[in-house]
């Protein structure tokens, strides 16, 4: 469910995948960041507002999702970004941007999870059917849903306060996290930056971990001294102001082949007081 933010501008227009629960909530702050001349689009879970389908199969998703930035984009550059667990699917949606020839830049990806959920046993082997599993999904997904929602600076996309609209948002969310559980994601050659939590980068570098394979070309890392669920809380400025960086500026370009493999960039936040140190993963 594609939602305008800000359609103005003269920039490649941002579209931004939500999270695992369906929502993308901070549309408001990235506006507010990004100025007057970003165009803005945020990518919400179908059905969240209950006035589309739901799906629940990633590669449903990714065909909705470009067919929706095709209806308000049908020409020229734009740029695809994910949060969380729907980096896998922001991955997959620039892909099939791509493949139409058209320029996107570099995806951003904002804190993916150190392991794509659908490597993870655990939640491969989950029974979605099993009553008993399906309950404790959905309470899980209603918490998670009303927590976002008690942040006054959260955008969104259904009234919390209305019961029937809090159901079908609960059932859409743990439909995308149905989705995620099963999805096993395809490399993604092309040039990617991302802002990694303290709390992941030990994951994510680690050399056996599966992103070194999913992301096999040029990559720009920001990590920020926060744990993963601070950076969308205390630690949103600083994403604010990184994302605002990674749209102003030229980096990682597609197809140079002289940039390298990996570039980490190490960022201390409001909260803390060292300089900022730049530094190549060999």
């Amino acid at each position: 469910m594609l939602v305008p933010v800000q359609t103005s501008g003269t920039r490649a227009p941002l579209f931004f995948v939500h999270g695992v629960g369906g929502v993308m909530p901070l549309r408001s702050s990235f506006k507010r960041a990004l100025g007057s001349d970003q165009p803005l689009y945020a990518i919400h879970a179908n059905g969240i507002d209950g006035k589309q389908p739901a799906l629940d199969d990633v590669r449903q998703m990714v065909l909705a999702y470009v067919e929706e930035i095709r209806s308000v984009r049908p020409a020229g550059p734009i740029r695809i970004g994910g949060m969380c667990a729907g980096c896998l699917i922001a991955m997959e949606v620039a892909s099939r941007v791509q493949q139409e020839h058209r320029v996107t830049g570099p995806v951003i990806l904002m804190d993916p999870p150190p392991a794509p959920y659908g490597y993870q046993n655990r939640r491969v082997a989950w029974d979605f059917g099993n009553p008993k599993v399906a309950e404790l999904l959905y309470q899980h997904a209603r918490r998670e849903l009303i927590k976002r929602a008690s942040r006054g600076d959260n955008d969104m996309p259904f009234d919390t306060h209305d019961p029937k609209q809090m159901h079908v948002a609960t059932l859409v969310a743990v439909r995308t996290v149905s989705a995620s559980s099963r999805h096993i994601p395809s490399p993604f050659p092309r040039p990617a930056e991302l802002i990694i939590s303290a709390e992941r980068a030990a994951q994510f570098f680690h050399p056996q971990m599966p992103w070194q394979k999913l992301l096999p070309g040029p990559r720009v890392v920001h990590v920020l001294p926060r744990q993963h669920w601070e950076l969308f809380r205390e630690g949103r400025e600083s994403v604010c102001q990184l994302l605002t960086f990674m749209l102003s500026e030229a980096s990682a370009p597609e197809g140079d082949p002289k940039r390298p493999q990996d570039f980490a960039i190490g960022i201390t936040d409001a909260s803390g007081s060292s300089a900022p140190t730049e530094r190549p993963i060999v």
